[in-house]
């Protein structure tokens, strides 16, 4: 395992919950089916490049080492200038190239908006 700063971590189950094109926002969340009685929610903007599954049982996300960096150059191509590589590690890893990943923790219902806004396709 790498060195790297783990930006977030959690045991939870969550999804891919959104992907938006025309805006780029990607939004993965767990939801309040599974304790605790909590929803949270990770939102990605400026999206240019995703290797994911539907679904994680657990999480880490962190920035790739210089080995890494250059696997994920290998399957995206460059990265685009000021984007950030975020990688996915858990029982299925992955990566995203965005902009600032952000999260939110709350008590929202599955149906209800993000934190972070309405994200069309959403009710």
């Amino acid at each position: 395992m790498s060195s790297q700063k783990v930006l977030f971590e959690s045991a939870r189950f969550f999804k891919v919950w959104q992907y938006t094109v025309s805006h780029r926002r990607l939004l993965l969340r767990s939801s309040r089916e599974r304790p605790p009685n909590t929803r949270i929610d990770l939102h990605f903007g400026a999206v240019s490049f995703v290797l994911l599954y539907p679904f994680y049982d657990g999480l880490r996300i962190r920035h790739p080492d210089s080995e890494e960096l250059e696997m994920v150059a290998q399957l995206s191509g460059d990265v685009p200038s000021g984007a950030h590589v975020y990688l996915i590690e858990g029982s299925r890893p992955s990566f995203i190239i965005s902009g600032r990943m952000q999260w939110h923790e709350d008590e929202g219902g599955t149906s209800d908006p993000s934190w972070f806004g309405h994200m069309l396709g959403t009710p």
